[in-house]
């Protein structure tokens, strides 16, 4: 990982910064934006290189790991190729396996695989380009922020920082959010619990369970799997979590041994969150994980973090901040929304006398319209609004491929009790 360490001498002391800001003229030009991951990092890259405003990035972790798998889709390789030309540190996943609370299972290949990077190189790598854009790295933790003569007080652990313009992409867990938005409710997020287990392999599998929002899984990264669970908060125990991630790696032989453990919590924003969502204000705004841009079935935030950092700069850089919320929910908000609505259907529904992901994991099995369902979820090629529809033409057709089996094999049985 040594090509994408931060050079110590852009990580400003917390003193020098407070000095040059005290004396700096371009103050109320200083952007401010709290946290270095993927959406701080492509907010700050896009707003360096216009050289339109010095850019300030608080992050205290210079490269850190988080229990998702880096899986990048091939929406976010086909928008940031770059992603796939920085480094052969990655992983192509090109197998995925669905399986079904009832047994049933479906494995499919991609027909664009997934590249998984460890969060900590990729978020080195953002970071990396950031800088080399122009933007300045601080490696401070931002514990308060304050309204301040027309511009935001920033209150770090080693100092006391100003800026023109703020943006929020301290993650999901992040307290700050309360400074400008509502807090998300518990209903809006999805805890995780899981091993780094020291093994191979090239398979991403996912299970899911009957009447249970979320599933389990194995993500193949660079040197390990990362195996673990998610499921929304207040549902179940963490106990009945572990139970049934014990139970998944039982199923399909994963050892946890002496691997480490992680749990995290994963923005899931409920319909009434997407509801009441503010993204931005007067001389603030909030992107990534801490705007809770995630897709509430899948699970996918990488990509929407990227794109809101993009968004969000484009719209201070042409002097419409205000236009930032109507970009999100005209590109992906709205149907991320959608999915929000959707989501109780798919985990909890039932579809011809099972539960919907049995039926999906099942007809998917028998039906290539299907299983390009399937691939879709997995690829990010495709939208909710189009999904029941989708779901309902894959449906008719199964049934006939399926009718069409049965009277096959009618056909050719012999008859049952006929007298030679």
């Amino acid at each position: 990982m040594a090509e994408f360490t931060l050079p110590l001498a852009a990580c400003y002391p917390a003193s020098r910064i407070v000095l040059r800001w005290g004396m700096d003229p371009m103050v109320p030009r200083t952007m401010a934006i709290v946290g270095g991951g993927p959406a701080g990092a492509m907010a700050a890259e896009r707003l360096a290189r216009s050289d339109s405003a010095r850019v300030i990035v608080f992050e205290e972790r210079l490269g850190w790991e988080k229990p998702c798998g880096g899986g990048l889709s091939y929406k976010a390789l086909s928008r940031y190729p770059f992603l796939a030309e920085a480094t052969g540190r990655g992983k192509c996943i090109r197998d995925v396996e669905f399986a079904a609370g009832n047994g049933a299972s479906v494995r499919f290949r991609l027909r664009k695989p997934l590249a998984v990077y460890a969060r900590s190189v990729l978020n080195q790598l953002l970071l990396r380009r950031a800088q080399e854009a122009g933007a300045e790295v601080v490696a401070d933790h931002i514990v308060g922020i304050r309204s301040s003569g027309g511009g935001w007080e920033l209150t770090g652990r080693k100092g006391t920082y100003v800026a023109g313009y703020v943006i929020l992409a301290a993650g999901a867990r992040t307290r700050l959010r309360r400074m400008f938005n509502q807090e998300f409710s518990s209903r809006d997020f999805m805890l995780t619990f899981g091993y780094y287990v020291p093994s191979q392999g090239d398979l991403l599998r996912i299970q899911f369970f009957e009447d249970f929002e979320g599933y389990a899984w194995a993500f193949p990264r660079p040197d390990h799997l990362s195996v673990g669970i998610c499921g929304t908060m207040g549902k179940e125990s963490m106990a009945q979590l572990q139970a049934r991630l014990h139970g998944f790696m039982r199923r399909f032989g994963y050892e946890a041994g002496d691997a480490a453990v992680f749990s995290h919590l994963l923005p899931a924003l409920c319909p009434e969150g997407w509801e009441n969502l503010r993204l931005q204000g007067p001389g603030w705004a909030i992107c990534g994980d801490a705007a809770g841009l995630v897709d509430p079935v899948t699970g996918e935030g990488i990509y929407y973090g990227m794109r809101s950092g993009e968004l969000v700069a484009e719209a201070w850089l042409e002097g419409l901040p205000d236009l930032y919320p109507e970009r999100v929910r005209d590109e992906f908000g709205r149907a991320l929304a959608l999915g929000a609505r959707l989501a109780r259907l798919f985990y909890h529904g039932d579809f011809l006398g099972a539960p919907v992901t049995t039926r999906l994991v099942e007809f998917g099995a028998r039906s290539q319209k299907f299983r390009e369902v399937l691939q879709d979820l997995v690829e990010g090629t495709k939208s909710y609004p189009g999904l029941p529809a989708r779901l309902y033409l894959g449906l008719t057709r199964t049934l006939l491929e399926v009718g069409a089996g049965l009277l096959r094999e009618a056909c050719h049985e012999p008859a049952v009790g006929r007298q030679a």
